[in-house]
């Protein structure tokens, strides 16, 4: 059955992305935005409110999903993000918010209270400021974070502290979980950094690319402090699993690429174009101009879906590790059969799984 056929008889997805703005005033070191790539991603700028609201009520019709994530981008710079925000409440939607903390100053906060945000996720780098604003790309990045965090607890909302994991901040990785710890928040992502954009860049990837021995050292302590705190530690870039033997840390939730299916990371883009997730930069179509059914069912979403690189093949994982991240793979080297950068510089490393 086609996925035309299986969108008409009910799947739905459970959530997207909305990059509500491209302007940011950060610039990380590790930033993964596809309009950052190498390759030009052409479509710039932003629809007026009623235009952005139009688009984004049509996401919401066509898709059925219950969550949205607000991304940039800062999406706190655009003026109107109070107006985005309260158009899905009133439409009955989840809102996860995903910034870099700089501007939810107590004004800020407080017009998102009570419960109209359900999960606030901010950077938290390192417990050591200069490690946190060197890969922020702004001084002052580190104060503004942790003092959002602390507003946000105050209000009583729900936190998630985001660390990504390089070779700069891993060895102040246990002592940023016991700061988040003592900050309150409700759960960590501890997220690989995964190159694209300004992360894929030859300088940064050398700068940044922890090698798997390292990775599994934190994944251990991230176990360990996972249990001794009883807080919630997500890995949500996929960790390949001829590199890492996930069942060592069963205190830690892993996923995979959900490209395709109902828990796909849909992107709309501030003028409408659709993508498969929010690291790729394949655009599948404008919302404006084509039925989201039909963007699901084009021959550009089955060939993101079909494409494994060659090391993969024969692997009892493929179907399910899908080789990585694809879209870091199609970002740095413009294919998405091609092995994702970290797969590619440590593959032999690993071994296929009979």
């Amino acid at each position: 059955m086609g996925l035309l056929s299986l969108f008409s008889r009910g799947v739905r997805q459970r959530s997207f992305v909305f990059e509500v703005t491209q302007r940011c005033n950060h610039d990380c070191l590790h930033c993964y935005n596809a309009w950052k790539n190498a390759r030009p991603y052409d479509p710039s700028g932003e629809l007026n409110t009623a235009d952005t609201l139009d688009i984004l009520g049509r996401m919401l019709d066509q898709t059925g999903a219950t969550l949205v994530s607000l991304s940039g981008g800062e999406p706190m710079l655009r003026g109107d993000i109070f107006d985005i925000v309260d158009f899905l409440v009133e439409r009955g939607r989840t809102i996860n918010l995903i910034c870099n903390g700089s501007l939810l100053d107590d004004a800020a906060v407080a017009r998102l209270s009570p419960g109209k945000i359900s999960i606030f996720e901010l950077p938290l780098l390192s417990v050591e400021r200069a490690i946190h604003d060197r890969m922020s790309g702004q001084s002052g990045a580190f104060d503004k974070a942790t003092l959002a965090i602390a507003s946000l607890k105050a209000a009583r909302q729900r936190v998630v502290a985001v660390f990504v994991a390089t070779r700069l901040n891993l060895p102040t990785w246990r002592e940023t979980v016991e700061l988040a710890v003592a900050l309150g928040v409700d759960g960590i992502m501890f997220n690989r950094f995964n190159p694209g954009g300004t992360g894929g860049r030859a300088e940064n990837i050398e700068l940044l690319q922890a090698s798997p021995e390292e990775l599994s050292a934190a994944l251990a302590t991230a176990n360990e402090l996972s249990d001794r705190y009883q807080i919630s530690i997500s890995c949500s870039i996929p960790m390949p699993p001829c590199l890492f033997d996930t069942t060592r840390y069963p205190k830690l939730s892993f996923g995979f690429c959900a490209a395709g299916t109902d828990r796909a990371y849909y992107t709309l883009d501030p003028v409408g174009n659709v993508r498969p997730c929010n690291h790729s930069p394949t655009i599948l179509g404008n919302i404006r101009e084509t039925s989201f059914a039909a963007m699901m069912a084009s021959p550009r979403m089955k060939a993101f879906m079909a494409a494994r690189p060659a090391f993969c093949s024969g692997c009892k994982m493929e179907a399910t590790c899908l080789g990585g991240c694809k879209a870091s793979a199609e970002a740095c080297t413009g294919r998405l059969d091609a092995c994702d950068p970290f797969l590619g510089a440590f593959g032999t490393q690993g071994r296929k799984l009979r």
